[in-house]
């Protein structure tokens, strides 16, 4: 897991943390966009080896860009400037959209922070 933080509150994007992700219980990247939909998640399909889905809350905060390759692929998790998590707090809750979305997310050990 990597991550960048922006300078001020005034930046587009407050986070950006990576994370690696490999199948779990789905097994396809069709039926990863089936299981976030069912999990109240608002999905796009931009093409398809990427899937971008953000919870139905309103404001969203936080976005998912996941994409494929074969066996797993990464996750950015992008959090716009009024999210109130800190980067551990979005770390500590990715167990949680790995559950919802079926797959295994590598929370890598000593990340380093960019500029």
């Amino acid at each position: 897991m990597s991550w960048i933080k922006a300078g001020s509150s005034e930046e587009p994007i407050k986070s950006a943390l990576v994370f690696e992700w490999t199948w779990d219980s789905v097994k396809s990247f069709d039926e990863l966009e089936k299981r976030l939909r069912e999990r109240l998640f608002y999905v796009l399909r931009p093409r398809d080896d990427v899937i971008v889905a953000t919870s139905m809350t309103n404001p969203s905060m936080i976005i998912f860009v996941i994409t494929c390759r074969d066996g797993g692929g990464d996750i950015v998790v992008i959090q716009n400037p009024g999210g109130w998590y800190d980067d551990e707090d979005i770390v500590e809750h990715m167990p949680l959209f790995e559950k919802c979305a079926g797959i295994k997310i590598k929370l890598g050990e000593g990340a380093e922070e960019g500029d």
